[in-house]
C-alpha cells in the first residue's frame, strides 16, 4: 500500500518562528507548517484564517499554504460579514458580490478570498485551519452513521461530525446552525468527505489541536490496518524498471495525445512508478474501489472525477500495446460522455480536462495537467486518495458523495473559473502553451537563448547538451523564472544509446514532446579539399548530419504516437547554401542536413509534423567568436577587422546578431502561427545575397 503521507510533528515544530513575530506572521508560519505536509493538505488545498479586531484575514483564492506569505491573505470586514448570520439563501454570484463589498480596502484591489470565507467568518474562534488530511478523510469517507459513531467514540465531543453539504455558503449555513450547540470543549469539526476544521485562540494552539486530532486518528487507523491486506491480494507481477520505462516510452505519448486537445489544450504528464504505487495498483480489489470516487470535492478539482484504468501487457508487440491503450481510453471517454449526459444541462458541454489520473498496473500512475506542477499536484492528491481508500476499507467501507454531487462540484463555476481564466490568459499570451520542447545544443549560445524563449512562451523545456554542467546551468536559469518547466540532460548525438536515453527521459519526465530544436554545432577545421582528412569529414557528419537525422527520427516517432502533430527545427547556417573556401567538411555536413530536413518534411507532413530550417549567420555565440578568431588568424588580420569584413558583406550592415533573434524564430516556427509551413528555410544573417534561398 502507498506509504503513509503524514504523522504528527513534534511539539517543538514552532522552534523556527522568528522572535517577535506578530500574529499575521504566526498565521503564515502555521499555514506553511500545514502546507509542507501532503498528508494534511495537498498543494493548493485547505485554508487558514485569523480574526484581528474587526478584520478577518483568510487565505486568498488560488494561493498555496506551503508557500503563502503575508500578502497571501484576503482582508474582510467582520461587521460587514455578520450579515451572513441571518441569510437563509445566497447564490454563488450573490456570495461573491457580498464578499467583494466586505473586502478591505473596498477598492477591490486586494486578493479574492477563498470560497470557504463564510465558514471562517461564522465560526466565532480567532484562528481556524481547514485541512484535507488523510486521517480525517479516512474517518469520514464512510456512511454517515458509521463516521459519526467513530468520531464520537474517538473524541467525546472534542470533534463534532458534520454530514456532507456542498462547500461554500451551504456548508457555512449548516455549520452556523450548529455553533450554539457545540460542546464547550470542542476544538473542531470533522466534515463528511471534506476534511477537518480546527480552531484555537492563537496559531500555535490551533496547530496543537490539529496535530493531536490527526495523531489520535492515525493511531486508531494503525490498529485497524495492522496485518491486514485491506485492498486484497496482489496477484499481479510487477515488471522490472527497464521493462516499465521502455513500456512507458511507448504508452505515455499515446495517453498524452488522447487526454489533450491541441493546439492549446495539450497536457503535461507526470509518471510515478515508485514501489509503493506499483504494489497498490497490483491489489485485486483496487479497480472496484477506485471507481467509487475521490476523497474530497477539492480532489475532484485537482485530480478529476475518477481515475482511468489501463490493463496492459508490457510484453505485447508494440502495435497491439498501443492499440490497447487507445481502445481502453476511448471506451472510458465514452463512459465519461454518458455520465455527462446524465447530469448536464442541454447547453453544457463536456470538460476538456475530463481525466487527470490514469492507473496502469505493472506500469505506474500517470497524472495530467496543464503544466508539470499541476500534474505533480494531481499525483499527490491521488496518493492521498489511495491511502484514504485503504484506511476507510479497514474501518468499514470506502464511499464518496453521490454522482450528481460530483458533477455539481466538477462544474461549480467558482472553482471552474480558476482553471478557465488561467487557460484563457495562457492561450491569449503564449505562442507554444503546454508544448514540450527539446533543445539539443541548449547549453550555450543559440540553444540557451531558445530554451529561455520556449519557456517564456509556455513550453516545458528539456535542455540537452554534450556538456552536462552547461545543460544543468541553462535549465536552472530557466527554472528560476519558470519553476518546474525545465530540466537539463546530457546527450552525445554521436552515440545512439545516448540519443535514445534522452528521448526516453523526456517522455518519462513530461509525457511526450512537441518540438525538437536541433542547434548542435561542431567547430570546423579549416582545410581545402586537397588537405582534408577522413576523420575531419566524419566529425562534422557525425554531429551535423548523422546525429541530427537520428534525433529527428527518434523525436518524430514520439510525435507520431501522440497523434497531435509537432515541429522540428534545425539550424543549418549559411554554409548549407553558400560555399566557402576551406569549409568542405563543415559546409558539406550542413548541406546534407538541409536536404535531410526536406526529405523529413515530405515523409512527416501527413502526420502533421512540420520540418523547417533556420539559416543563421554572424550570431553572437561562443562558437562564432572562435570561428572569427580562427579566420582572422589565418588571414593575418585583427578580430575587429574580421568582424568589420563580415559586417560589410551583408546588405543591412549588421554586425554580430543577438542569439535571441534566432531563438524567437525557432519558437515562431514551432507555434500555430506557422502551422502550414514546412520544408522551408528562414534566414537570419542581415542579408547575404549569395545565401539567399531562392
Amino acid at each position: 500500500m502507498t506509504r503513509p503521507v503524514t504523522r504528527p510533528r513534534p511539539a517543538d515544530g514552532w522552534a523556527g518562528l522568528a522572535a517577535g513575530a506578530d500574529e499575521l506572521d504566526q498565521l503564515v508560519y502555521l499555514s506553511n507548517l500545514i502546507g509542507r505536509e501532503p498528508g494534511l493538505v495537498q498543494p493548493g488545498g485547505g485554508n487558514t484564517s485569523i480574526k484581528l479586531g474587526d478584520v478577518l484575514l483568510v487565505k486568498a483564492s488560488g494561493t498555496d499554504l506551503r508557500t503563502i506569505g503575508r500578502d497571501g491573505f484576503a482582508r474582510l470586514s467582520l461587521p460587514e460579514l455578520a450579515a451572513l448570520g441571518s441569510a437563509d439563501a445566497m447564490s454563488d454570484a450573490e456570495m461573491m458580490r457580498f464578499m467583494t463589498r466586505c473586502a478591505l480596502p473596498p477598492d477591490g484591489r486586494g486578493p479574492a478570498p477563498s470560497v470557504e470565507t463564510p465558514l471562517h467568518s461564522l465560526l466565532p474562534h480567532r484562528v481556524i485551519a481547514h485541512t484535507h488530511d488523510v486521517a480525517t478523510m479516512s474517518l469520514t469517507n464512510l456512511t454517515d452513521a458509521t463516521a459519526e459513531r467513530l468520531v464520537s467514540e474517538l473524541f467525546r465531543g472534542e470533534i463534532v461530525y458534520v454530514p456532507y453539504v456542498r462547500p461554500g455558503f451551504p456548508l457555512a449555513r449548516a455549520v452556523r446552525g450548529m455553533v450554539d450547540r457545540l460542546p464547550g470543549g470542542a476544538v473542531g469539526l470533522a466534515l463528511a468527505h471534506h476534511g477537518l476544521v480546527v480552531w484555537g485562540e492563537n496559531p500555535r494552539e490551533c496547530h496543537t489541536h490539529l496535530m493531536v486530532v490527526v495523531g489520535r486518528i492515525n493511531e486508531y487507523l494503525e490498529t485497524k490496518r495492522r496485518g491486514r491486506a485491506v485492498l486484497g491480494a496482489t496477484p499481479r507481477s510487477i515488471p522490472g524498471a527497464d521493462v516499465r520505462h521502455r513500456c512507458a516510452e511507448l504508452v505515455l505519448p499515446v495517453v498524452r495525445g488522447m487526454l489533450g486537445s491541441p493546439p492549446d489544450g495539450r497536457v503535461i504528464l507526470h509518471f510515478d512508478d515508485d514501489d509503493d504505487i506499483l504494489t497498490t495498483l497490483a491489489a485485486e480489489r483496487l479497480p472496484a474501489l477506485a471507481h467509487r470516487g475521490m476523497a474530497t470535492p477539492e480532489h475532484i478539482l485537482r485530480a478529476g472525477r475518477l481515475p482511468l484504468w489501463l490493463d496492459l501487457d508490457p510484453s505485447a508487440p508494440v502495435d497491439r500495446l498501443l492499440d490497447a491503450v487507445r481502445t481502453q481510453l476511448a471506451q472510458q471517454r465514452s463512459e465519461y460522455e454518458a455520465y455527462h449526459r446524465r447530469h448536464a444541462a442541454p447547453e453544457e458541454g463536456p470538460l476538456d480536462d475530463w481525466a487527470k489520473v490514469v492507473l496502469a498496473p505493472g506500469l505506474g500512475m500517470i497524472t495530467a495537467s496543464r503544466d508539470k506542477r499541476g500534474a505533480v499536484t494531481a499525483n499527490l492528491c491521488y496518493r492521498a486518495v489511495l491511502e484514504t481508500i485503504a484506511n476507510a476499507e479497514a474501518l468499514a467501507g470506502f464511499q464518496f458523495i453521490p454522482e450528481a454531487e460530483v458533477f455539481a462540484f466538477e462544474h461549480w463555476p467558482l472553482e471552474r473559473r480558476k482553471i478557465e481564466d488561467q487557460d484563457a490568459r495562457e492561450r491569449a499570451s503564449r505562442l507554444v502553451p503546454r508544448q514540450v520542447a527539446v533543445v539539443i545544443g541548449g547549453g550555450s549560445g543559440i540553444g540557451r537563448a531558445a530554451a529561455r524563449r520556449f519557456a517564456a512562451e509556455g513550453a516545458h523545456v528539456v535542455v540537452a547538451d554534450l556538456d552536462q554542467a552547461a545543460a544543468d546551468a541553462a535549465a536552472r536559469e530557466v527554472a528560476a523564472e519558470y519553476p518546474d518547466r525545465a530540466v537539463g540532460m546530457a546527450v552525445d548525438v554521436r552515440d545512439d544509446a545516448s540519443l535514445a536515453h534522452l528521448v526516453r527521459r523526456t517522455v518519462v519526465e513530461f509525457g511526450g514532446l512537441d518540438c525538437l530544436f536541433y542547434t548542435v554545432g561542431q567547430a570546423p577545421r579549416f582545410a581545402g579539399v586537397t588537405d582534408i582528412r577522413r576523420d575531419d569529414l566524419q566529425r562534422q557528419l557525425d554531429v551535423h548530419y548523422l546525429g541530427a537525422v537520428l534525433a529527428i527520427g527518434a523525436t518524430a516517432a514520439v510525435m507520431r504516437r501522440q497523434h497531435t502533430g509537432g515541429s522540428i527545427v534545425a539550424s543549418v547556417s549559411k554554409a548549407a547554401l553558400a560555399p566557402g573556401a576551406e569549409a568542405v567538411a563543415y559546409g558539406g555536413s550542413k548541406a546534407a542536413l538541409l536536404q535531410a530536413l526536406r526529405v523529413a518534411a515530405v515523409e512527416l507532413g501527413g502526420d502533421g509534423i512540420r520540418v523547417n530550417a533556420i539559416n543563421a549567420d554572424q550570431i553572437e555565440t561562443p562558437m562564432f567568436r572562435r570561428f572569427v578568431e580562427e579566420r582572422a588568424a589565418r588571414s593575418g588580420v585583427s578580430v575587429e577587422a574580421q568582424l568589420e569584413a563580415y559586417r560589410r558583406r551583408n546588405v543591412m550592415g549588421a554586425s554580430l546578431i543577438p542569439a535571441d533573434v534566432v531563438a524567437d524564430l525557432a519558437v515562431l516556427l514551432a507555434s500555430e502561427r506557422f502551422r502550414f509551413t514546412t520544408g522551408d528555410i528562414l534566414t537570419v544573417d542581415g542579408g547575404l545575397p549569395e545565401a539567399f534561398p531562392r
